[in-house]
Protein backbone atom coordinates (compact mmCIF):
# COMPACT_ATOMS: atom_id res chain seq x y z
CA UNK A 1 0.00 0.00 0.00
CA UNK A 2 2.52 2.61 1.06
CA UNK A 3 4.82 1.50 -2.36
CA UNK A 4 1.90 2.33 -4.47
CA UNK A 5 1.22 5.82 -2.58
CA UNK A 6 4.70 6.56 -2.86
CA UNK A 7 4.71 5.93 -6.33
CA UNK A 8 1.91 8.37 -7.50
CA UNK A 9 3.55 11.05 -5.35
CA UNK A 10 6.44 10.63 -7.20
CA UNK A 11 4.23 10.59 -11.05
CA UNK A 12 2.55 13.65 -9.74
CA UNK A 13 5.54 15.19 -9.19
CA UNK A 14 7.20 14.53 -12.35
CA UNK A 15 4.53 16.57 -14.13
CA UNK A 16 5.31 19.59 -16.15
CA UNK A 17 4.08 22.85 -14.49
CA UNK A 18 2.50 24.33 -17.48
CA UNK A 19 0.44 21.03 -17.51
CA UNK A 20 -1.27 21.69 -14.01
CA UNK A 21 -4.17 23.84 -14.18
CA UNK A 22 -3.48 27.33 -11.83
CA UNK A 23 -6.24 28.32 -9.45
CA UNK A 24 -7.33 31.82 -9.88
CA UNK A 25 -6.40 33.86 -6.09
CA UNK A 26 -9.09 33.99 -3.85
CA UNK A 27 -11.35 32.48 -6.61
CA UNK A 28 -11.71 29.33 -5.68
CA UNK A 29 -12.59 27.83 -8.91
CA UNK A 30 -10.08 27.23 -11.98
CA UNK A 31 -9.76 29.82 -14.73
CA UNK A 32 -11.08 29.73 -18.22
CA UNK A 33 -8.86 28.73 -21.08
CA UNK A 34 -5.40 30.34 -20.73
CA UNK A 35 -4.31 33.45 -22.66
CA UNK A 36 -2.44 33.63 -25.94
CA UNK A 37 1.16 33.25 -25.43
CA UNK A 38 2.48 37.09 -26.55
CA UNK A 39 4.90 36.42 -29.89
CA UNK A 40 8.16 36.90 -29.62
CA UNK A 41 10.83 39.76 -30.66
CA UNK A 42 11.51 38.12 -33.81
CA UNK A 43 7.61 37.73 -35.07
CA UNK A 44 7.29 41.54 -34.15
CA UNK A 45 10.47 42.98 -36.19
CA UNK A 46 9.08 40.95 -38.95
CA UNK A 47 6.22 42.82 -38.28
CA UNK A 48 7.80 45.91 -38.86
CA UNK A 49 7.82 48.46 -41.84
CA UNK A 50 10.88 48.09 -44.68
CA UNK A 51 12.33 51.63 -44.78
CA UNK A 52 14.75 52.64 -47.22
CA UNK A 53 16.90 55.82 -46.09
CA UNK A 54 17.95 57.46 -48.97
CA UNK A 55 21.01 60.52 -48.14
CA UNK A 56 21.62 62.49 -51.47
CA UNK A 57 24.78 63.81 -51.26
CA UNK A 58 26.64 64.67 -48.37
CA UNK A 59 24.20 65.57 -45.89
CA UNK A 60 26.00 66.39 -42.53
CA UNK A 61 24.90 64.34 -39.68
CA UNK A 62 22.96 61.13 -41.93
CA UNK A 63 24.73 59.01 -39.74
CA UNK A 64 23.33 55.91 -40.85
CA UNK A 65 24.68 54.08 -38.15
CA UNK A 66 23.20 56.36 -35.21
CA UNK A 67 19.42 55.93 -36.84
CA UNK A 68 19.76 52.85 -37.22
CA UNK A 69 19.83 52.32 -33.58
CA UNK A 70 17.86 55.07 -32.13
CA UNK A 71 14.73 54.77 -34.80
CA UNK A 72 14.52 50.71 -33.87
CA UNK A 73 10.86 50.38 -34.22
CA UNK A 74 11.48 49.53 -38.14
CA UNK A 75 13.09 46.98 -40.43
CA UNK A 76 16.21 48.93 -42.66
CA UNK A 77 16.66 48.03 -45.94
CA UNK A 78 19.53 48.17 -47.61
CA UNK A 79 17.83 48.35 -51.42
CA UNK A 80 14.60 50.79 -51.85
CA UNK A 81 13.11 48.21 -53.95
CA UNK A 82 12.64 46.11 -50.97
CA UNK A 83 11.49 48.95 -48.84
CA UNK A 84 7.72 49.98 -47.60
CA UNK A 85 8.78 53.49 -47.36
CA UNK A 86 11.99 55.20 -48.84
CA UNK A 87 12.99 58.60 -47.06
CA UNK A 88 14.76 60.42 -49.60
CA UNK A 89 17.04 62.57 -47.52
CA UNK A 90 18.07 66.10 -49.46
CA UNK A 91 20.25 69.07 -47.64
CA UNK A 92 20.92 72.19 -48.78
CA UNK A 93 22.42 75.63 -47.40
CA UNK A 94 19.61 77.73 -45.82
CA UNK A 95 20.06 81.67 -45.31
CA UNK A 96 21.04 81.84 -41.71
CA UNK A 97 24.73 79.63 -43.18
CA UNK A 98 23.03 76.47 -41.60
CA UNK A 99 21.32 73.69 -43.51
CA UNK A 100 17.51 72.64 -44.31
CA UNK A 101 17.34 68.87 -44.61
CA UNK A 102 14.00 68.26 -46.17
CA UNK A 103 12.81 64.52 -45.94
CA UNK A 104 10.51 63.16 -48.11
CA UNK A 105 8.59 59.96 -47.64
CA UNK A 106 7.75 57.91 -50.65
CA UNK A 107 5.26 55.15 -49.88
CA UNK A 108 5.95 51.60 -52.12
CA UNK A 109 4.12 48.99 -51.99
CA UNK A 110 0.89 48.52 -49.81
CA UNK A 111 1.98 52.42 -49.41
CA UNK A 112 1.86 52.94 -52.88
CA UNK A 113 0.71 56.99 -53.24
CA UNK A 114 1.40 57.93 -49.85
CA UNK A 115 3.62 60.81 -50.17
CA UNK A 116 4.81 63.56 -46.77
CA UNK A 117 7.53 65.92 -46.27
CA UNK A 118 9.24 67.28 -43.66
CA UNK A 119 11.91 69.87 -43.02
CA UNK A 120 14.15 70.37 -40.50
CA UNK A 121 16.79 73.61 -40.16
CA UNK A 122 19.71 73.47 -38.27
CA UNK A 123 22.24 76.36 -37.27
CA UNK A 124 25.51 76.44 -38.51
CA UNK A 125 27.25 75.94 -35.15
CA UNK A 126 25.09 73.10 -34.47
CA UNK A 127 27.26 70.22 -33.15
CA UNK A 128 26.93 66.88 -34.81
CA UNK A 129 25.22 64.72 -32.25
CA UNK A 130 22.49 67.08 -32.14
CA UNK A 131 21.99 67.11 -35.68
CA UNK A 132 21.91 63.39 -36.33
CA UNK A 133 19.60 63.46 -32.83
CA UNK A 134 17.18 66.27 -34.48
CA UNK A 135 17.03 63.80 -37.99
CA UNK A 136 16.24 60.83 -36.14
CA UNK A 137 13.26 62.47 -34.19
CA UNK A 138 12.05 64.04 -37.89
CA UNK A 139 12.13 60.61 -38.98
CA UNK A 140 10.29 59.22 -36.10
CA UNK A 141 7.62 61.67 -36.83
CA UNK A 142 7.18 61.50 -40.47
CA UNK A 143 7.30 57.07 -40.10
CA UNK A 144 4.33 57.32 -37.66
CA UNK A 145 1.81 57.86 -40.43
CA UNK A 146 3.08 54.87 -41.93
CA UNK A 147 3.56 52.98 -38.40
CA UNK A 148 0.08 53.29 -37.58
CA UNK A 149 -1.16 51.13 -40.65
CA UNK A 150 1.08 48.24 -39.58
CA UNK A 151 1.07 45.31 -36.94
CA UNK A 152 3.16 47.18 -34.38
CA UNK A 153 0.99 50.27 -34.60
CA UNK A 154 -0.46 49.32 -30.80
CA UNK A 155 3.09 49.19 -29.72
CA UNK A 156 3.78 52.89 -30.30
CA UNK A 157 3.39 55.77 -28.09
CA UNK A 158 3.23 59.38 -28.54
CA UNK A 159 4.64 61.70 -26.15
CA UNK A 160 5.04 65.56 -26.00
CA UNK A 161 7.15 67.73 -24.08
CA UNK A 162 5.57 70.94 -22.92
CA UNK A 163 7.49 74.34 -23.08
CA UNK A 164 7.82 75.96 -19.60
CA UNK A 165 5.92 78.98 -18.66
CA UNK A 166 6.64 81.67 -20.78
CA UNK A 167 8.86 80.02 -23.52
CA UNK A 168 6.38 80.25 -26.33
CA UNK A 169 6.17 84.50 -25.84
CA UNK A 170 10.01 84.37 -25.68
CA UNK A 171 10.16 82.43 -28.89
CA UNK A 172 8.39 84.88 -30.57
CA UNK A 173 10.02 87.94 -29.60
CA UNK A 174 13.41 86.28 -30.25
CA UNK A 175 12.18 85.80 -34.25
CA UNK A 176 10.64 89.79 -34.16
CA UNK A 177 14.22 90.63 -32.69
CA UNK A 178 17.11 90.10 -34.66
CA UNK A 179 20.06 92.34 -33.61
CA UNK A 180 21.83 90.88 -36.63
CA UNK A 181 19.26 91.69 -39.25
CA UNK A 182 19.62 88.05 -40.61
CA UNK A 183 23.03 88.61 -41.72
CA UNK A 184 25.36 85.13 -41.13
CA UNK A 185 29.31 85.65 -40.74
CA UNK A 186 31.77 82.53 -41.49
CA UNK A 187 35.57 82.89 -41.11
CA UNK A 188 37.57 79.81 -42.20
CA UNK A 189 41.58 79.31 -41.45
CA UNK A 190 43.34 76.26 -42.42
CA UNK A 191 46.92 75.72 -42.87
CA UNK A 192 48.64 71.91 -44.28
CA UNK A 193 52.36 71.71 -43.42
CA UNK A 194 54.31 69.25 -44.61
CA UNK A 195 57.84 68.18 -44.34
CA UNK A 196 60.33 65.47 -45.40
CA UNK A 197 64.41 65.54 -45.89
CA UNK A 198 63.87 66.63 -49.80
CA UNK A 199 60.93 68.58 -50.07
CA UNK A 200 58.74 70.87 -47.66
CA UNK A 201 55.02 72.46 -48.51
CA UNK A 202 52.82 74.57 -47.11
CA UNK A 203 49.08 75.18 -47.92
CA UNK A 204 47.52 78.02 -46.12
CA UNK A 205 43.73 79.62 -47.06
CA UNK A 206 41.64 82.16 -45.28
CA UNK A 207 38.37 83.43 -46.02
CA UNK A 208 35.35 85.40 -44.70
CA UNK A 209 31.94 85.54 -45.83
CA UNK A 210 28.76 86.95 -44.88
CA UNK A 211 25.17 86.21 -46.48
CA UNK A 212 21.66 87.58 -45.62
CA UNK A 213 18.82 85.58 -47.35
CA UNK A 214 14.83 86.46 -47.51
CA UNK A 215 12.25 85.11 -49.63
CA UNK A 216 12.49 88.48 -51.70
CA UNK A 217 16.90 89.32 -51.46
CA UNK A 218 19.78 87.13 -51.32
CA UNK A 219 23.08 88.82 -50.34
CA UNK A 220 26.78 87.46 -50.60
CA UNK A 221 30.05 88.90 -49.90
CA UNK A 222 32.90 87.20 -49.26
CA UNK A 223 36.71 87.59 -49.49
CA UNK A 224 39.60 84.76 -50.07
CA UNK A 225 42.97 84.15 -50.40
CA UNK A 226 45.46 80.90 -50.62
CA UNK A 227 49.26 80.27 -50.79
CA UNK A 228 50.94 77.28 -51.76
CA UNK A 229 54.61 77.23 -51.48
CA UNK A 230 56.68 73.93 -52.39
CA UNK A 231 60.65 73.47 -52.51
CA UNK A 232 61.97 70.56 -53.52
CA UNK A 233 65.69 69.30 -53.55
CA UNK A 234 67.29 68.23 -56.47
CA UNK A 235 70.41 65.80 -55.71
CA UNK A 236 73.51 66.57 -57.77
CA UNK A 237 74.71 64.01 -60.23
CA UNK A 238 78.04 63.82 -61.93
CA UNK A 239 77.54 66.43 -64.36
CA UNK A 240 75.44 68.88 -62.40
CA UNK A 241 75.38 70.58 -58.76
CA UNK A 242 72.51 70.24 -56.15
CA UNK A 243 69.59 72.92 -56.66
CA UNK A 244 66.58 74.04 -55.21
CA UNK A 245 62.81 74.09 -56.67
CA UNK A 246 60.83 76.55 -55.16
CA UNK A 247 57.12 76.96 -56.60
CA UNK A 248 55.14 79.96 -55.38
CA UNK A 249 51.34 80.30 -55.89
CA UNK A 250 49.04 83.08 -54.63
CA UNK A 251 45.59 83.60 -55.66
CA UNK A 252 43.26 86.35 -53.54
CA UNK A 253 39.15 86.81 -54.57
CA UNK A 254 36.74 89.12 -53.32
CA UNK A 255 33.15 88.56 -54.79
CA UNK A 256 29.81 89.99 -53.96
CA UNK A 257 26.48 88.82 -55.47
CA UNK A 258 22.78 90.04 -54.85
CA UNK A 259 19.80 88.52 -56.02
CA UNK A 260 16.03 89.84 -56.01
CA UNK A 261 13.24 87.01 -56.47
CA UNK A 262 10.27 88.89 -58.89
CA UNK A 263 8.15 85.50 -58.88
CA UNK A 264 8.47 81.84 -58.19
CA UNK A 265 10.38 81.40 -61.66
CA UNK A 266 12.65 84.63 -62.11
CA UNK A 267 15.24 86.20 -59.91
CA UNK A 268 17.53 89.51 -61.55
CA UNK A 269 21.09 89.95 -59.90
CA UNK A 270 24.19 91.39 -59.99
CA UNK A 271 27.92 90.23 -59.46
CA UNK A 272 30.86 92.16 -58.47
CA UNK A 273 34.64 90.54 -58.62
CA UNK A 274 37.79 91.08 -57.96
CA UNK A 275 40.95 89.10 -57.79
CA UNK A 276 44.57 88.18 -58.05
CA UNK A 277 45.97 85.02 -59.18
CA UNK A 278 49.85 83.83 -60.76
CA UNK A 279 47.60 81.05 -62.12
CA UNK A 280 45.99 83.14 -64.68
CA UNK A 281 48.41 85.73 -65.14
CA UNK A 282 46.69 88.57 -63.42
CA UNK A 283 47.90 90.99 -60.78
CA UNK A 284 44.07 91.99 -60.68
CA UNK A 285 40.47 90.93 -62.58
CA UNK A 286 37.82 93.62 -62.00
CA UNK A 287 34.36 92.24 -63.32
CA UNK A 288 30.91 93.48 -63.02
CA UNK A 289 28.27 91.22 -64.36
CA UNK A 290 24.60 91.91 -64.34
CA UNK A 291 22.02 88.58 -64.91
CA UNK A 292 18.91 86.91 -64.85
CA UNK A 293 17.91 83.60 -64.28
CA UNK A 294 14.47 81.33 -64.83
CA UNK A 295 13.59 78.53 -63.46
CA UNK A 296 11.10 76.22 -65.35
CA UNK A 297 9.89 74.80 -61.67
CA UNK A 298 9.13 76.85 -59.27
CA UNK A 299 11.73 77.53 -56.30
CA UNK A 300 9.45 75.81 -53.72
CA UNK A 301 10.55 72.77 -55.33
CA UNK A 302 13.90 73.33 -55.25
CA UNK A 303 14.89 70.21 -53.13
CA UNK A 304 13.63 67.97 -55.35
CA UNK A 305 14.39 69.72 -59.20
CA UNK A 306 15.59 72.32 -60.52
CA UNK A 307 15.85 73.42 -64.66
CA UNK A 308 17.44 77.52 -64.71
CA UNK A 309 18.69 79.41 -67.79
CA UNK A 310 21.19 81.67 -66.46
CA UNK A 311 22.26 85.04 -68.38
CA UNK A 312 24.86 87.37 -67.80
CA UNK A 313 26.81 90.20 -69.35
CA UNK A 314 29.01 92.69 -68.44
CA UNK A 315 33.06 94.18 -68.37
CA UNK A 316 35.94 92.70 -67.36
CA UNK A 317 39.09 94.70 -67.00
CA UNK A 318 42.35 92.79 -66.55
CA UNK A 319 46.10 93.78 -65.56
CA UNK A 320 48.42 91.47 -66.35
CA UNK A 321 51.60 89.80 -65.19
CA UNK A 322 53.47 89.50 -68.36
CA UNK A 323 52.57 90.68 -71.52
CA UNK A 324 49.84 87.91 -73.29
CA UNK A 325 50.19 86.24 -76.27
CA UNK A 326 47.95 88.96 -77.93
CA UNK A 327 50.44 91.58 -76.58
CA UNK A 328 47.79 93.40 -73.99
CA UNK A 329 49.48 94.24 -70.37
CA UNK A 330 46.08 95.41 -69.70
CA UNK A 331 42.97 95.12 -71.14
CA UNK A 332 38.65 96.05 -71.19
CA UNK A 333 37.00 93.25 -72.58
CA UNK A 334 33.24 92.87 -72.34
CA UNK A 335 32.08 89.04 -72.10
CA UNK A 336 28.74 87.21 -72.08
CA UNK A 337 27.94 83.71 -70.76
CA UNK A 338 24.70 81.70 -70.74
CA UNK A 339 24.10 78.18 -68.79
CA UNK A 340 21.54 76.03 -68.99
CA UNK A 341 21.33 74.01 -65.85
CA UNK A 342 18.86 70.80 -64.87
CA UNK A 343 19.29 68.96 -60.77
CA UNK A 344 16.72 65.96 -59.84
CA UNK A 345 16.76 64.60 -56.63
CA UNK A 346 13.84 61.85 -57.11
CA UNK A 347 13.54 58.23 -55.74
CA UNK A 348 15.58 56.78 -58.67
CA UNK A 349 18.82 58.87 -57.50
CA UNK A 350 20.33 62.19 -58.52
CA UNK A 351 21.28 63.92 -61.45
CA UNK A 352 22.87 67.21 -62.65
CA UNK A 353 23.57 68.21 -65.75
CA UNK A 354 24.91 71.88 -67.31
CA UNK A 355 25.81 73.47 -70.28
CA UNK A 356 27.60 76.59 -70.01
CA UNK A 357 28.79 79.27 -73.14
CA UNK A 358 31.28 81.88 -73.10
CA UNK A 359 32.59 84.28 -75.63
CA UNK A 360 34.12 87.59 -75.86
CA UNK A 361 32.30 90.32 -77.44
CA UNK A 362 35.48 92.20 -79.07
CA UNK A 363 36.62 88.52 -80.54
CA UNK A 364 34.12 86.13 -80.95
CA UNK A 365 36.33 83.37 -81.80
CA UNK A 366 37.20 83.84 -78.03
CA UNK A 367 34.51 81.72 -76.85
CA UNK A 368 34.33 78.86 -74.51
CA UNK A 369 31.50 75.73 -74.18
CA UNK A 370 31.35 73.60 -71.57
CA UNK A 371 29.18 70.32 -70.79
CA UNK A 372 29.45 68.68 -67.26
CA UNK A 373 27.38 66.40 -65.79
CA UNK A 374 27.25 63.60 -62.98
CA UNK A 375 24.52 60.84 -61.60
CA UNK A 376 23.93 58.55 -58.90
CA UNK A 377 21.17 55.89 -60.35
CA UNK A 378 19.55 52.98 -58.68
CA UNK A 379 19.09 50.84 -61.44
CA UNK A 380 18.15 47.40 -59.53
CA UNK A 381 17.86 45.64 -56.87
CA UNK A 382 21.38 45.99 -55.17
CA UNK A 383 22.82 47.70 -58.36
CA UNK A 384 23.50 51.56 -58.92
CA UNK A 385 25.72 53.39 -61.47
CA UNK A 386 27.61 56.56 -60.66
CA UNK A 387 28.76 58.52 -64.02
CA UNK A 388 30.32 62.41 -64.31
CA UNK A 389 32.63 64.34 -65.85
CA UNK A 390 32.90 67.01 -68.34
CA UNK A 391 33.96 68.19 -71.99
CA UNK A 392 34.95 71.62 -72.96
CA UNK A 393 36.00 73.17 -76.05
CA UNK A 394 38.51 75.95 -74.91
CA UNK A 395 39.26 79.49 -76.78
CA UNK A 396 38.85 82.30 -74.66
CA UNK A 397 42.71 82.06 -73.10
CA UNK A 398 43.47 85.58 -73.95
CA UNK A 399 45.48 85.65 -70.19
CA UNK A 400 48.56 83.55 -71.55
CA UNK A 401 51.92 84.94 -71.32
CA UNK A 402 53.52 85.26 -74.37
CA UNK A 403 57.03 84.14 -73.10
CA UNK A 404 55.13 80.32 -72.56
CA UNK A 405 55.92 78.36 -69.95
CA UNK A 406 59.16 77.04 -68.67
CA UNK A 407 59.73 73.72 -68.17
CA UNK A 408 59.58 74.23 -63.95
CA UNK A 409 56.15 76.12 -64.49
CA UNK A 410 54.61 72.87 -66.74
CA UNK A 411 55.73 70.20 -64.90
CA UNK A 412 54.62 72.35 -61.36
CA UNK A 413 51.37 73.39 -62.71
CA UNK A 414 52.72 77.23 -61.56
CA UNK A 415 50.47 78.88 -64.89
CA UNK A 416 48.06 77.51 -66.93
CA UNK A 417 48.30 76.12 -70.01
CA UNK A 418 47.42 76.50 -73.95
CA UNK A 419 44.96 73.92 -74.66
CA UNK A 420 41.96 74.01 -77.01
CA UNK A 421 39.92 71.33 -75.18
CA UNK A 422 39.63 69.59 -71.83
CA UNK A 423 37.85 66.71 -70.84
CA UNK A 424 37.76 64.57 -67.54
CA UNK A 425 35.26 61.54 -66.77
CA UNK A 426 34.83 59.14 -64.03
CA UNK A 427 32.59 55.84 -63.76
CA UNK A 428 31.67 53.64 -60.91
CA UNK A 429 29.30 50.50 -60.82
CA UNK A 430 28.49 49.08 -57.23
CA UNK A 431 26.48 45.71 -56.86
CA UNK A 432 25.37 44.63 -53.52
CA UNK A 433 23.72 41.18 -52.58
CA UNK A 434 22.72 39.12 -49.27
CA UNK A 435 21.04 39.77 -46.24
CA UNK A 436 18.40 42.49 -47.31
CA UNK A 437 17.81 43.73 -43.70
CA UNK A 438 20.23 46.79 -42.47
CA UNK A 439 19.27 46.55 -38.93
CA UNK A 440 22.72 45.62 -36.63
CA UNK A 441 25.79 48.13 -36.01
CA UNK A 442 28.52 46.82 -34.75
CA UNK A 443 31.52 49.47 -34.81
CA UNK A 444 34.31 47.29 -33.17
CA UNK A 445 37.72 46.98 -34.74
CA UNK A 446 36.39 49.60 -37.07
CA UNK A 447 39.63 51.61 -36.84
CA UNK A 448 41.68 48.72 -37.73
CA UNK A 449 40.81 48.69 -41.60
CA UNK A 450 41.04 52.47 -41.35
CA UNK A 451 44.07 54.39 -43.52
CA UNK A 452 45.67 56.08 -39.96
CA UNK A 453 49.17 55.82 -41.05
CA UNK A 454 50.05 53.89 -38.39
CA UNK A 455 49.21 50.37 -38.89
CA UNK A 456 48.10 48.61 -42.80
CA UNK A 457 48.39 44.95 -44.31
CA UNK A 458 49.54 46.14 -47.32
Amino acid sequence: MYRSLLTAILLAAALPVAALPAQAPGSGRPPGPPATAAPDSSTLQSQAIRVFLDCQGRARGCDRDFIVTEVNFVNWMRDRFDADVQVLAVALTNGGGGTEYTLTFLGRGRFAGMVDTLTLNTLPNDADDRIRRELARTLKLGLTRYVARSPIANRLQLSYVAPFAGQRQQAGAANLKDRWNLWTYTTNFRADVRAEERQQSLNGSLSFAANRSTADWKLNVSVSSNIVEQKFKIPATGTRPAFTVTNEQRTYTANSLIVKSLTDHLSLGVKVGAGFSDFLNQDLALRLQPAIEYNIFPWTEQTRRQLTFLYNAGPNLYDYQNTTVFGEDRELRYSQQATASFVARQAWGSANVSLDWLNYLHDFNRNALTLSGFADLRLGRGFSLNIGGSAARINDQIYLPARGNTEEEILLQRQALETGFRITTNIGIRYTFGSIYNTIVNQRFSSLGASTGRFSFF
